[in-house]
């Protein structure tokens, strides 16, 4: 015990009643701010057309729903909005696991103002190049993606391929080129993909059986758009740049928009968790230790949007978590966006740091509590 060392501890230079009054004066700088919020200029100026957006994914809905129907009976046990939007368990074309309520969470045509808000913070205006790649297995977020596209009157670049991961579009017969072909039948989304592919390991359904890529072989030709068959990940990766470089035509590509966790988009395990969901403009250094797509883009300036981690992106918009009923165009916390003013947020940053500046070194204050602790020990062992 002789040789135990005893540690010490003094107490602030700051008085219990200067911690106070530090405490309470940083809540009221926060209900300040908080109070005089303002309305997000982007949703202010734009509201039309995010609306138009949902409107297009609602009317998506309706045209999928009776076509899904008759492929394969919509269970209401797993998708309770009977939307045609939700796969199954598993099936010759499903690729990797799923979360059902992610999936669920996605049947929302109010993702489509989502969409649309995502893409005019990256600095996405009309008529602008943007290179977007998606799988089958959000079909929901990939309606509100192409919803979002068309309604901001952009010049979409696109890579799709037509595997799923489960609960996905992984009904055989009713895959995501499917889907696309239904809908631009339906004259109500009139985009076509510049090319698609398998998907799954390598982007080419390696994890796959062959029935499975028949099926998905069969859906591309009824689709009528270019198949893109790589001979390996980095092949893959290079092919849909090379593709993107191509249909640019020269013009600069404003954004890159992806929807799931394709390998060739955001890497293999342990690299794609290196890209944040949502709208970013860089990404750690490990999130380029391997060559994907995603940082193609990001090295090269332009930013990205990823649709990953729906759950946590719907909390953030202020969306519903797997609704079982309906939503309208127009629910929502997207629609009522706030955010803070900036000079005043400044203003009121400055003043709680100079209260807390004054707290610490004020020489009237110090010397105030210096008297207040005379014939007090200056420190005491812990015990």
């Amino acid at each position: 015990m002789s040789r135990m060392t005893k540690i010490y501890w003094r107490s602030s230079k700051v008085p219990a009643w200067g911690l106070i009054l530090l405490a309470g004066a940083a809540l009221l700088v926060l209900g300040i701010a908080e109070g005089f919020l303002k309305r997000d200029p982007v949703v202010e100026e734009n509201y039309a057309t995010m609306v138009a957006a949902s409107r297009t994914m609602r009317d998506a809905i309706e045209v999928i729903r009776p076509i899904r129907g008759r492929v394969e009976p919509i269970n209401p046990t797993f998708d309770p909005q009977r939307s045609g939007l939700i796969g199954v368990a598993s099936s010759e074309v499903t690729t990797t696991r799923g979360g059902l309520q992610s999936k669920q969470t996605t049947v929302n045509p109010n993702w489509g103002a989502v969409a649309v808000k995502l893409l005019l913070d990256a600095g996405v205006e009309s008529g602008d190049k943007v290179a977007v790649t998606v799988s089958g297995s959000f079909p929901g977020m990939n309606l509100a993606v192409y919803s979002a596209l068309q309604a901001m009157d952009v010049e979409p670049i696109i890579i799709s391929s037509g595997s799923s991961s489960q609960w996905g579009a992984n009904v055989p017969g009713m895959l995501w080129t499917d889907m696309e072909r239904e809908l631009r039948n339906a004259d109500v989304l009139n985009l076509t993909p510049v090319a698609a592919s398998i998907g799954g390991v390598e982007d080419r359904g390696v994890d796959l059986s062959d029935q499975g890529i028949n099926i998905i072989r069969r859906s591309i030709q009824r689709a009528g758009i270019p198949f893109l068959e790589p001979g390996s990940y980095q092949e893959a990766v290079a092919d849909r740049i090379a593709l993107f470089r191509e249909h640019s035509g020269g013009e600069p590509i404003k954004a890159f928009v992806n929807v799931g966790g394709g390998a060739t988009i955001v890497g293999p395990p342990g690299i794609d968790s290196q890209f944040s969901s949502g709208l970013s403009r860089s990404a750690p250094p490990r999130a380029f230790a391997v060559e994907t797509v995603m940082g193609y883009f990001l090295r090269e300036g332009v930013p990205a949007i990823h649709f990953i981690g729906i759950n946590n992106m719907a909390e953030r918009h202020g969306l519903p978590i797997a609704s079982e009923e309906p939503v309208p165009v127009g629910s929502g916390g997207i629609y009522s966006a706030s955010t803070y003013r900036r000079g005043m947020a400044a203003v009121l940053g400055l003043f709680l740091i100079g209260l807390t500046w004054l707290m610490v070194h004020s020489a009237g204050i110090t010397a105030l509590w210096s008297r207040s602790g005379e014939g007090q020990g200056t420190t005491r062992p812990m015990v």
